[in-house]
């Protein structure tokens, strides 16, 4: 804990910045996509804030969120954005659509960082979720979220899903190198396609979007989506965005809360943890902000004080 903090942001409890950090060393970069282990790309600082209240969480994540959009769309016209499902359109959307300029909205390119294979009209779409909490109320158009395509058998829904999604980026990166065909003729030179922005959740095991702990997807590092179809969490087929492609990304912003999860915080947030969980792994190029609840945080806020009563 490295302060405290005036009235203004009476919820916040406390921050901890860590500095940035070297590329981690694999063999090969995600398909078009920047950032894959092993590109040479240094990741940004990781943050994590921690918050007496849900509300207070919520503000502060949607206020990063915001502040990532503007940025894209000052830049590149577009914000490009992946988002989780679970408990996150219920705790963030009251806020987004209260806070949100909708001039800004209307920039807003809306993918999953992971999705069920089922119709967005099913219970468990997140896709759905989303649509139904802000999307609609807050009036974007339909084709500014791009779902799974679920008629369509689930490897096929992948590919189909990456075609979609490094199109979108090919298209911010077009628009800010000034155009498709400046675009194609320093295509060495381009800048890397990365996500604007990706929001994420973790699961009490330390999963996140769908990438589950010593599962097989976690070595995908040729694709920046990919699927799994026998998943420890039902249901067993599922549409994710792969780690390189989560790590390209210019912030990562995981929002996690309940004393469910404490133990899995910990242990992202170890230096050698007993076992490592993949949301610890995700260490975006631009930067990683984590908001935690005090029941989430408990467990790494106990070890951090145990540790400076040993080591002063």
């Amino acid at each position: 804990l490295l302060g405290t903090f005036s009235e203004p942001s009476r919820n916040l409890l406390g921050t901890v910045t860590e500095p940035s950090l070297p590329a981690p060393v694999s063999s090969s970069p995600a398909a078009g996509v920047a950032g894959g282990a092993g590109d040479g790309t240094a990741r940004g600082a990781r943050t994590r804030e921690v918050f007496a209240s849900p509300d207070g969480l919520a503000t502060r994540a949607v206020a990063l969120l915001l502040e990532a959009a503007a940025a894209a769309i000052a830049e590149r016209g577009v914000f490009v954005v992946a988002v989780s499902g679970g408990s996150i359109p219920a705790l963030l959307a009251p806020e987004l659509l209260a806070a949100a300029p909708r001039d800004q909205l209307s920039r807003w390119r809306l993918f999953l960082a992971d999705e069920r294979h089922v119709a967005e009209s099913h219970p468990d779409s997140s896709l759905g979720e989303w649509r139904r909490r802000f999307l609609e109320p807050a009036g974007m158009g339909s084709v500014q979220a791009v779902g799974v395509a679920a008629a369509l058998p689930l490897p096929q829904a992948a590919e189909l899903y990456e075609e979609k999604l490094l199109a979108t980026l090919r298209e911010a990166a077009a628009a800010a190198g000034g155009g498709a065909a400046a675009a194609a003729s320093q295509a060495e030179s381009a800048p890397p396609l990365r996500l604007d922005a990706v929001l994420l959740g973790m699961g009490p095991d330390g999963h996140t979007a769908s990438l589950f702990p010593a599962h097989a997807v976690l070595c995908e590092t040729g694709r920046a989506v990919t699927y799994v179809d026998d998943s420890p969490k039902p249901p067993a087929c599922r549409v994710t965005l792969t780690l390189p492609a989560i790590n390209a990304a210019r912030l990562a912003l995981f929002v996690v809360t309940g004393g469910s999860k404490a133990s899995a915080v910990r242990a992202a947030f170890a230096a050698q943890p007993d076992e490592p969980v993949p949301a610890g792994l995700v260490l975006a190029a631009g930067r990683t902000h984590w908001c935690l609840d005090e029941p989430a945080a408990a467990q790494l806020r106990e070890a951090e004080a145990a540790a400076e009563r040993l080591y002063g």
